[in-house]
């Protein structure tokens, strides 16, 4: 009975170590599913629009020399578990809570051993890389921007490289300042200046097309959330601004946009009598946003039916129509909105020698502390006669903000090279048609919203809509030119809002409704 019970006892135990050996097998299978599908690459081809591309480091689709270190995701669910990584999870703040991270961390301070080739690589593609794919549609020089979370001094390097080849200026990214938290840079780092040389990291892509966009090692343990490339020099990115521009998650669940407009006045020249109905729309948020932003005594000009010389697309009787649509869109909003005192609403075609020698007087008005911005909303020939009729030395107070050439080079009797001859600054952004020329149901917020402020808005762009003069705005509620309005009110050209959307105007206005019943 000894040896029989001494039997099962053993039996018992081998049976034991054996389930233990199993159910660690099954855990290390999970394990290593759940690190290939955290690891695994995303399949997308990011589009550059209007010199603009942003992409989520996660979203690579593959990578590459990965033998030494690889690149891992860290999710708010998950991180890695590689025995070399002492940082803690940073993904409550990364973008999408998701970022990618080159492990193993061997090197931590200064004083742990470098060893090139292993924890470190000053030559770019050698290891590590992890690839996009990005079409672009406007060559030229790109500006690169990452988002990186550095804890120390040997974590904040990283090289950038195009379709298998690794440029100068694409080498030695480097980040000092931002310690322990998610920072953008754009530095290179030289001999002379270890900290980097800002406005030096740039890719040269000369064609149009289907481009790869590679990163490689430089410093392991290198915490990577996401990257931009911009032809903007002066681009600098800020989060919450990214996030709206770009359509990026942003670090905290909605985005709520700032209104910090610049120094000086307004003034806003639209057309809306030519074939394209869309400065209804554009009309009433503009002057809605102006509202709600606090600015409204901060428009000193505003004219429509600019289209001097009418098109043949377009016959005497809708023409008409279109002055009175025009002058009802921005008397009633005004009114019903408030705030604009007795600003009087010029047609400009009908009160053209009264609309220029308004637009004039606002120039020149103009000084150093209070300048005139100029919203290009139409043709730009009543703009090209009050620059003509006022002085030339209020001229360089004066800034034109424009979005598309549709308008510029649409002049009788001005071109656009001769409105910035007058001496005027160019302030051009994004083509607004990309994010506020929506599907109509986009706007269904505003049709059903209580407030008849907000729906007198949205019966302005289904008039719009519904106009038998053109085709293309047929299914479309388009307030295009609205969004230079709304890149002034965020700041202009201090981190305004490049590329606004529905979300961004519909935030601000239901704020403001819901605060001033």
């Amino acid at each position: 009975m000894a040896i029989r019970r001494y039997r099962f006892i053993r039996t018992d135990k081998y049976l034991l170590v054996g389930i233990i050996i199993i159910l660690c097998h099954i855990s290390v299978i999970a394990q290593i599913s759940k690190i290939d599908k955290a690891n695994s690459p995303g399949k997308e081809v990011f589009q550059e629009i209007d010199g603009y591309v942003a992409v989520e480091a996660e979203d690579f689709y593959k990578q590459s020399h990965t033998g030494i270190r690889q690149w891992y995701r860290t999710t708010e669910g998950y991180a890695p578990h590689i025995e070399k990584d002492k940082d803690e999870n940073h993904s409550l703040t990364a973008s999408g809570r998701t970022y990618i991270e080159l492990l193993p961390d061997t090197r931590i301070t200064h004083d742990d051993p470098l060893i090139k080739g292993e924890n470190f690589s000053n030559e770019p593609g050698k290891m590590a890389i992890v690839h996009y794919k990005v079409n672009i549609n406007n060559p030229g020089r790109y500006y690169v921007w990452v988002r990186a979370f550095s804890t120390g001094t040997e974590d904040n390097g990283l090289h950038v490289g195009l379709n298998g080849t690794w440029p100068e200026h694409g080498r030695r990214m480097q980040w000092c300042d931002g310690k322990k938290q998610w920072t953008w840079a754009s530095r290179q780092r030289t001999k002379e200046e270890h900290c980097g040389v800002p406005k030096e990291i740039y890719l040269d892509i000369p064609r149009s097309g289907l481009h790869e966009i590679q990163f490689s090692m430089r410093e392991d343990g290198f915490e990577f959330d996401r990257f931009i490339l911009t032809k903007d020099i002066d681009f600098i990115p800020q989060d919450t601004v990214v996030a709206a521009i770009l359509e990026l998650p942003g670090d905290s669940a909605s985005f709520k946009p700032k209104i910090a407009p610049p120094l000086g006045r307004m003034a806003i020249v639209a057309d809306g009598n030519s074939p394209d109905p869309d400065d209804l729309g554009g009309t009433a948020v503009s002057i809605a946003l102006l509202r709600a932003a606090g600015v409204a005594d901060r428009l000193v000009h505003y004219s429509h039916s600019c289209d001097l010389v009418r098109d043949e697309r377009i016959s005497g009787l809708a023409e008409k129509e279109r002055h009175a649509l025009m002058q009802s869109a921005c008397d009633v909003t005004a009114r019903r909105w408030g705030g604009f005192g007795n600003l009087t609403f010029y047609d400009a075609k009908w009160q053209r020698d009264e609309t220029i020698q308004d637009l004039s007087r606002a120039i020149n008005e103009s000084d150093e502390g209070n300048p005139l911005w100029i919203i290009e909303a139409g043709e730009p020939d009543i703009i090209g006669f009050a620059l003509e009729a006022s002085s030339k030395a209020k001229h360089r107070f004066v800034k034109i903000i424009t979005h598309h050439p549709a308008n510029d080079d649409a002049g009788d009797f001005f071109t656009w090279q001769q409105i910035l001859d007058f001496g005027v600054k160019e302030v051009r952004i994004p083509d607004q048609n990309a994010k506020l020329k929506v599907d109509l149901a986009q706007w269904d917020w505003a049709k059903d919203h209580p407030d008849p402020r907000i729906q007198w808005v949205w019966l302005q762009g289904k008039i719009a809509e519904l106009d038998d003069v053109v085709r293309f705005q047929k299914g479309k509620w388009d307030c295009s030119d609205a969004g230079m309005v709304l890149y002034w009110i965020t700041g202009a050209t201090k981190d305004g809002l490049k590329q606004g959307t529905v979300d961004t105007i519909r935030e601000i206005l239901t704020d403001f409704v819901d605060a001033n019943p």
